[in-house]
């Protein structure tokens, strides 16, 4: 037989070196078993768990954010960080073997992404990273980290009597395609920064005909979810309240014609107001106030609405002095009884935080700038950046780039990511 056919033989027996002492996290590897695999099992090599594992803690390494740099990321891989990774063994020379960077990229063009984003963006356990203290600690860093994230989730969970999600859209504006189109991802993010589910449309003003598709597999019993103009549909609206039983709070802008006029209409003067907030830093002031009033009898027509808001922004430069105002109008399907303008204030708040998301990927990991555009490839390198994110974050990290720096190592990133126990 052949040498290259004995090796692929042998390749196929799967693998994996626990010489160190080290466990296996069988939860992490369990949902990458379940991905479906895109080739044809006809002279397979690497096992798909192994590719995708890989890519994902290659991504986690500082300046590795691409295909390419996975590939080199893999060539630079040691014995054990391969056999850690259950990548396969040839049986010849009993050397693990690394993949080269076209094998990787024909996998994350071909894999279903909705599979991908369940398996990386699922449930998880909070975990510790390698670097800890001899006793299993966390080390000063992340317990200084960990210490002042918990400070701010007791802050929110005092008046968090809502779980809140937030639908936008994104661009990469690097990923232009041969028609002169880019690729348009539309995605839903918690309150609070983790994706939970993404897919790509034909371009941005095709948002709404994927609404439902997007949210159709959540669980999204008694959350509210917010998003901009664009996607304040009759239709969505209504789908989203008796089918999904969540509850929505929608920006109403002029797209919408006839129902911004009737909010604007309202008697806001005679509303007292119900939050105030102000905020300093980057170089501004902002203060905020809030009005909210129930529409059963004013005369708002739309699907289940229950409440109006006027929200009104004003921003100060501290350092000409320069005010500007700004209104936005919003509607909810949520009363008064189940929530206070607070809430309401939190929501419409906090619904920036999927553009903080979309941020940590442009300037982290450079999504706006990559070129990937082939079949599926944007999207699930989308997926791995997002999981990134979320590891580092349950990790206890503040900030990506530090947590990414920390995690160069391979056996790093594969404790962080709950691939070594």
């Amino acid at each position: 037989m052949p040498g290259l056919a004995l090796s692929r033989v042998g390749a196929r027996v799967f693998e994996s070196d626990t010489r160190d002492g080290e466990g296996l996290d069988d939860q992490a590897w369990t949902r990458l078993e379940g991905l479906p695999d895109p080739r044809s099992p006809q002279g397979l090599i690497y096992p798909l768990p192994c590719l995708v594992a890989a890519a994902v803690c290659a991504m986690t390494a500082a300046g590795h954010d691409g295909v390419t740099a996975i590939g080199q990321w893999l060539k630079a891989a040691s014995q054990s960080d391969l056999a850690r990774l259950r990548m396969p063994r040839d049986p010849l020379t009993g050397i693990y073997r690394a993949p080269d960077e076209k094998t990787v990229r024909v996998v994350l063009n071909r894999l279903d992404p909705r599979a991908l984003t369940r398996a990386l963006l699922g449930p998880r356990r909070r975990r510790r990273t390698r670097r800890s203290g001899p006793d299993g600690s966390p080390s000063k860093k992340v317990r200084t980290y960990r210490a002042r994230r918990e400070a701010g989730r007791r802050k929110v969970l005092a008046r968090n009597r809502i779980r809140g999600v937030a639908v936008d859209g994104k661009t990469s504006r690097g990923a232009r395609r041969p028609d002169g189109t880019r690729v348009h991802l539309l995605g839903v993010v918690e309150h609070g920064g983790r994706l939970l589910d993404h897919l790509e449309v034909d371009a941005k003003h095709n948002e709404v005909s994927h609404f439902t598709q997007l949210l159709a597999e959540l669980d999204l019993t008694g959350a509210a979810v917010t998003f901009d103009a664009l996607h304040t549909v009759r239709a969505n609206l209504d789908w989203l309240v008796t089918t999904q039983r969540a509850h929505y709070v929608a920006v109403v802008k002029k797209n919408q014609p006839l129902l911004y006029a009737k909010v604007k209409a309202l008697p806001w003067k005679k509303v007292p107001t119900g939050a105030t907030s102000r905020e300093s830093g980057h170089g501004r002031v902002d203060t905020r106030t809030l009005k909210a009033v129930h529409v059963d009898t004013l005369g708002v027509d739309f699907p289940h609405v229950k409440q109006a808001v006027k929200l009104t922004r004003w921003r100060q430069d501290a350092r000409t002095g320069k005010i500007s105002r700004e209104t936005v109008y919003v509607i909810t399907s949520l009363s008064s009884a189940q929530a206070t303008p607070q809430d309401l204030a939190r929501l419409v708040r906090d619904h920036w935080t999927v553009e903080v998301h979309h941020r940590t990927r442009d300037v982290s990991f450079g999504e706006d700038d990559s070129t990937s555009r082939t079949a599926h490839g944007p999207v699930n390198l989308a997926t791995l950046r997002a999981a990134v994110i979320a590891a580092i974050n349950d990790a206890g990290y503040l900030y990506i780039p530090e947590g990414r720096r920390d995690h160069t190592h391979p056996i790093d990133a594969l404790y962080l990511h709950g691939l070594i126990a």
